[in-house]
């Protein structure tokens, strides 16, 4: 929610003509700027107090429980605002409370499964999930959280499965695409991981983590000039991406490029001090 915002106050009225003593109509005038300036104060120092309780999103969302305790939704993004800060345990607890309310909140049951997974909870976490799709079958979203959670655990092919119906829900969804190729490179599978990452590219020219997850699939098959390619197309979208840097130093050195590779390394070590896979890939050089 935005900051309430102060209105520019007129301009003052300029007298052209001097005047020995102050005309009724002039007091009139005078007495009602004063009623103004009054209202005027005592609304700034509404938005005053008002912004003093929503100086943050943990606040507002407070304010509004206490106004409708009754109400799952309030607890809900009560719940997001706390997440938003760490706060997972308070988190938790509110998210229960607004399914105490209402039992079939959709998007608690996903929230509370993503608040689950955070924290590396990841039984409890596919358990949200799997209830968001009883009430829910078409949810996408749900699909995706799905199927990390079961990444995480090694669940390769359920994990699988779970993208390919979110893709036949939502065929141009950028996001299952990458997830999907994440699982079949983590399987060996690099031609069908490919096929994926070079999907989202399509959809989304401009998405980095693909670029760099391609990359890494051509670097696992020797394509290394194709690799190179998405390296600098991730640098170009974020310079600052130390992983980038580092790994296009290491196929700078297996091309046998050592004064490329050298430069490559040293911008990973400069914006990540203490990278050591850098320090040790620098260090070999100078050997």
């Amino acid at each position: 929610m935005g900051k309430a915002k102060r209105r520019k106050g007129e301009k003052r009225a300029v007298l052209t003509e001097q005047t020995k003593g102050i005309s009724s109509h002039f007091k009139s005038s005078y007495l009602f700027i004063i009623f103004i300036l009054f209202i005027l104060i005592s609304l700034l120092f509404a938005t005053y107090k008002r912004n003093g309780i929503w100086k943050d999103d943990v606040g507002l969302w407070v304010n509004v429980v206490r106004k409708n305790i009754g109400k799952a939704r309030g607890y809900n993004n009560l719940g997001l605002a706390y997440s938003k800060q760490g706060r997972f345990d308070e988190a938790r607890e509110v998210y229960k409370h607004a399914l105490r309310l209402q039992p079939d909140y959709i998007e608690a049951h996903n929230n509370l499964g993503t608040d689950y997974y955070d924290q590396g909870r990841l039984d409890e976490a596919i358990q949200e999930y799997l209830t968001v799709l009883r009430l829910k079958p078409d949810s996408t979203e749900a699909l995706n959280n799905l199927g990390l959670a079961y990444s995480k655990q090694d669940r390769f092919d359920e994990a699988i499965e779970v993208y390919k119906n979110a893709l036949r829900l939502n065929p141009n969804d950028a996001v299952v695409h990458n997830n999907l190729g994440l699982v079949y490179s983590m399987q060996g599978r690099l031609d069908e991981a490919i096929n994926e990452y070079q999907t989202v590219l399509r959809l989304q020219p401009n998405y980095p983590d693909t670029h760099y997850n391609l990359g890494l699939a051509y670097s696992k098959q020797g394509r290394f000039d194709e690799a190179i390619n998405e390296y600098i197309s991730v640098l170009r979208l974020n310079s600052s991406d130390a992983d980038a840097h580092y790994n296009l130093g290491n196929i700078y050195k297996a091309k046998g490029l050592k004064e490329k590779a050298i430069v490559e390394f040293k911008i990973a070590l400069k914006l990540r001090p203490g990278f050591i896979p850098a320090q040790k890939a620098l260090e070999s050089l100078d050997r």
